[in-house]
């Protein structure tokens, strides 16, 4: 089963480099989601991720968030894959790199991020599928 089917598309975040700390952490709470893109431009450009974990490490060093910028604490060039990619092969990814977000690319352009919640929905599709033969 590819993976697809289970990007999520309509809850991107995407902040700036120069974006604050608090601004992502504000636009990501405001939209329900763990992660923002981070780039200075859409087409074509390396995207960069934010999560939830890095903003807790700000939180930890003890930084203002309100003057730190993301690309201090930013995964600049973040892994991505192609809609194309198998479920367990993403599954696998995430596991090795102890990553909880993947963002899917295909000719360059963005088309979404793929959660560890969709992942989970995806491999029990995928389960589902395979025991009713």
């Amino acid at each position: 089963m590819l993976i697809g089917p289970f990007v999520t598309d309509h809850d991107i975040v995407i902040v700036a480099p120069d974006a604050t700390l608090r601004d992502a952490a504000d636009r990501m709470r405001a939209r329900g989601v763990g992660s923002a893109l981070v780039t200075a431009e859409l087409r074509g450009g390396a995207f960069g991720i934010i999560t939830e974990r890095d903003l807790l490490r700000a939180t930890a060093d003890g930084v203002d968030p309100q003057d730190t910028r993301v690309a201090a604490y930013r995964t600049s060039d973040a892994v991505t894959i192609t809609p194309e990619w198998h479920v367990v092969d993403a599954a696998k990814a995430m596991m090795q790199r102890g990553f909880r977000h993947l963002i899917v690319v295909d000719g360059g352009k963005l088309v979404g991020v793929v959660s560890m919640r969709d992942m989970v929905r995806a491999l029990l599709q995928d389960r589902q599928r395979m025991a009713a033969g």
